[in-house]
């Protein structure tokens, strides 16, 4: 028999968490998080670097949003709650201006996924972001 081991998926050069995105950019096959200071390096040392995330051949009819508003309890706690799965073409376009607040990021094959709180006026909703994309991750860093 074969066994054949699938390698880790190497740490990206820079995390998203706790990045503050003031608004989501789709142009074309081109999807920008424009950031309000920008992301974490992801090696020593460590230090925060401001720029704004951009992913290319984003395929915007394989990308979906899940919104969810929290009914009984705080935003993110466990408890029943209303939602609503969109393109992120419909997504960027309801609430594109909105910031979101990155909690979480995960990268598999050709995927980007992205969790955390969309900001509204008077209203906090959770959100899960997921991107299918074929061309690239750019970490535009400003000088």
């Amino acid at each position: 028999m074969s066994v054949v081991v699938k390698q880790p998926i190497p740490d990206p050069p820079y995390s998203l968490h706790d990045a503050h995105i003031l608004s989501l950019e789709l142009e074309g096959d081109a999807l920008r998080l424009v950031t309000q200071y920008g992301y974490v390096c992801t090696t020593e040392p460590y230090g925060q670097v401001d720029g704004d995330v951009e992913l290319t051949g984003v395929d915007a009819d394989s990308s979906y949003v899940y919104v969810l508003e929290y009914t009984d309890v705080l935003c993110g706690n466990c408890g029943r709650f209303t939602g609503q799965k969109m393109t992120l073409e419909t997504f960027v376009r309801e609430y594109g201006k909105a910031s979101l607040d990155i909690m979480d990021e995960t990268y598999g094959f050709r995927q980007m996924k992205l969790e955390g709180f969309l900001n509204l006026p008077g209203r906090c909703l959770e959100f899960f972001l997921e991107v299918y994309y074929t061309g690239e991750i750019r970490y535009l860093l400003k000088d």
